[in-house]
């Protein structure tokens, strides 16, 4: 799994993930996020999957482990270019009911 950081013009982090959002990859995402919730400085984030053509109860677990603690600091988590398999389980869970999550756009 690769995982990219970019600061945003509007001070918003824009998280890039690449791979599967499985029990292995994150184990290598978990680190990340634990990190950025424990700055003072905690950002709106914006995880883009794009890249992220599978996600089990592990990804899950990591989306709302992120939501929840940037929440709680009166953040927001949004999930953008969601597709296939990831977009099935998220609306299954209806996990969009609380997170904000934005289809990839059709080509």
């Amino acid at each position: 799994m690769q995982i990219e950081r970019i600061q945003q013009p509007d001070d918003t982090l824009l998280i890039l993930i690449q791979g599967d959002m499985d029990a292995q990859g994150c184990s290598e995402l978990q680190p990340e996020l634990d990190a950025l919730v424990g700055s003072d400085d905690l950002p709106d984030i914006t995880l883009n999957l794009g890249q992220v053509d599978f996600l089990d109860s592990s990804g899950i677990g990591a989306i709302v482990f992120l939501f929840k603690r940037l929440k709680a600091s009166g953040k927001t988590l949004v999930l953008t270019h969601v597709h296939g398999q990831p977009m099935e389980i998220i609306q299954l869970l209806r996990i969009n009911s609380a997170i904000s999550v934005e289809a990839a756009p059709v080509s």
